[in-house]
């Protein structure tokens, strides 16, 4: 029984690929396309990537003296990769490089543009630690203290750490300014004067009759 049906089965199956070659061979040109097509998708992303890193790189290595140069070129980087991974990067750093030297408005405004395209970014907290400093150095103490105390329970040990020393480090400076009004002294009402007493009248002269 089996030796009779191996022949039929061989024949059969030669039969079922001669009349389906042209869909093997099309299902087989389809997955030598996609293979192609992924690496060369894979190639240009890797290379777009490369690029892009290139671009923050140079800064780096430029050795630029003037920070506020140094942040506005990061800036340009996160615009121009707008999209790309390493624009998250470049617009952290141009805002931490404004805080370094102490440009709180452009600083603040860095941040504010970082948390906006990446709110829950790798350095979303930073951003927002920074936004404080930015706060409290332009005098918005009472908002700053507040982002403080809402960091004192993130993740990050290091955040944590960092804006559990800027809160008590904020609210001592803000202390001086709460100071509890000293009640008035007490004014004791003066004792009455005596009144002074009626002259004393002169002794009637002797009469001599």
């Amino acid at each position: 029984m089996s030796e009779s049906s191996e022949p039929d089965i061989l024949f059969e199956g030669a039969e079922w690929f001669d009349q389906n070659k042209g869909k093997l061979f099309n299902g087989a040109l389809l997955i030598i396309v996609a293979v192609v097509g992924w690496q060369w998708f894979s190639k240009n992303q890797s290379d777009s990537h490369a690029a892009s890193e290139s671009a923050l790189f140079a800064i780096q290595i430029a050795g630029a003296t003037n920070l506020s140069d140094v942040a506005a070129a990061y800036d340009k980087v996160g615009v121009e990769q707008a999209g790309k991974p390493v624009a998250e990067r470049a617009l952290i750093l141009s805002a931490k490089t404004w805080l370094e030297v102490s440009d709180y408005d452009k600083a603040q405004a860095a941040f504010d543009n970082y948390l906006a395209k990446f709110k829950n970014g790798h350095w979303a907290a930073e951003a927002q630690l920074g936004q404080a400093i930015c706060k409290e150095a332009k005098g918005d103490t009472a908002a700053a203290i507040s982002t403080y105390q809402s960091l004192t329970n993130n993740t990050d040990t290091a955040i944590k750490n960092r804006a559990t020393a800027l809160l008590e480090a904020a609210q001592t400076q803000l202390e001086p300014l709460v100071v509890t009004p000293k009640p008035a002294p007490l004014i004791q009402p003066e004792a009455p004067k005596p009144a002074p007493a009626p002259p004393l009248s002169a002794p009637a002269a002797p009469d001599n009759k």
